[in-house]
């Protein structure tokens, strides 16, 4: 990802770049891209990983908010700052919030936004479409964006058409329309770049697998560098059967994430079902009318909300009039039942 990490650098100590997004699927390596450029540029920055929250709560947000605010402590100006603001309270290096009002974050990211002043402190936020549980939120950030010269925006997702909600992309009535930001995309490692990934690994930390069964890793994880880390990791913890464990173990953790998605749709639970055993291949949009007419008679509008959904969340893609499952292991959830 040398070019991604570099543009990431380059915007991140930008003056005039006010927000980032980098947008890509699951497991295609968005938090470390953040992370390894947030350390190699040594902008200071508040880290929120929202995948820390599963499923998201406010209630976790705040804790995380707290957490990463503690480091700044250490700032005489700032605490001093920060300890007037009403319904905050300041113990040492740590800050607790006595009422979990969004106004109060506003409040301290403002104070943060005068200290900083010409510095920029980056707010750096990973799986940033769970925002959507913070009411107001977006607002926030609107303001910073146009009034906090001293906090750059950093967003990450990989429900990119939640993300976009966000964002405000089509939508002129969201506070965050028409804010230009440089965007970032992520994409699945070509099987070439796979196998380069797999044996630099291989060989930092000295162990000789066979071209065979890296070609064979690559080619079934499918450019994901989650799923391609994960397996690195097994196999060099000395697991022979690293690869097996990987789709095992793999597709059984993204079916659980795709549980989650149908945990609060359980009307329609059957049909996204269908469809997801309907895009084991790449189909029409006429080809997944065609399998819903087995469990029940779905409108054409029904359909394309479904579709629509699935591709919001980031478990289809489409591409050429064709919709598909992006990632392997999810394929190989529904091959094995995993989602019933």
């Amino acid at each position: 990802m040398e070019n991604e990490l570099e543009t990431l650098r380059k915007e991140l100590l930008d003056q005039n770049t006010r927000m980032i997004v980098i947008k890509g699927l699951r497991r295609t390596g968005k938090s470390s891209l953040m992370r390894v450029a947030l350390n190699e540029t040594k902008v200071p920055h508040i880290f929120i990983d929202l995948r820390l929250s599963t499923p998201f709560t406010p209630d976790n947000f705040y804790q995380y908010f707290s957490k990463e605010l503690g480091k700044f402590l250490k700032e005489k100006t700032l605490k001093k700052m920060l300890s007037r603001i009403k319904g905050v309270e300041i113990s040492g290096f740590k800050l607790e919030f006595k009422e979990k009002k969004i106004n109060i974050i506003a409040e301290i990211l403002e104070e943060i936004g005068k200290w900083a002043k010409d510095k920029q402190i980056v707010l750096a936020i990973d799986e940033a479409q769970d925002l959507r549980y913070m009411k107001g939120f977006d607002k926030i950030l609107a303001h910073i964006y146009d009034y906090v010269k001293g906090i750059k925006i950093l967003l990450a997702g990989s429900e990119v058409g939640l993300l976009d909600k966000i964002l405000g992309i089509g939508d002129s009535t969201a506070p965050l329309f028409g804010r230009a930001f440089a965007e970032i995309n992520l994409k699945k490692l070509s099987k070439e770049k796979s196998i380069e990934f797999l044996k630099a690994g291989f060989e930092q930390v000295g162990i000789k697998v066979s071209d065979e069964e890296i070609n064979k890793a690559a080619s079934i994880l499918d450019g994901i560098i989650g799923w391609l880390t994960f397996y690195g990791y097994l196999r060099t913890r000395g697991y022979s059967n690293a690869l097996e464990r990987t789709i095992d173990e793999g597709s059984k953790l993204i079916a659980n994430e795709f549980k989650q998605f149908l945990n609060i749709r359980q009307i329609a639970r059957k049909r996204y079902i269908e469809i997801m055993k309907t895009l084991i291949r790449p189909s029409r949009w006429s080809e997944v009318k065609r399998s819903l007419r087995i469990i029940s008679n779905a409108s054409d509008k029904q359909i394309s909300n479904y579709l629509k959904e699935l591709t919001y969340y980031g478990f289809i893609e489409k591409k050429d009039n064709l919709y598909f499952i992006s990632d392997p292991l999810l394929i190989e959830a529904i091959r094995k039942g995993y989602i019933e």
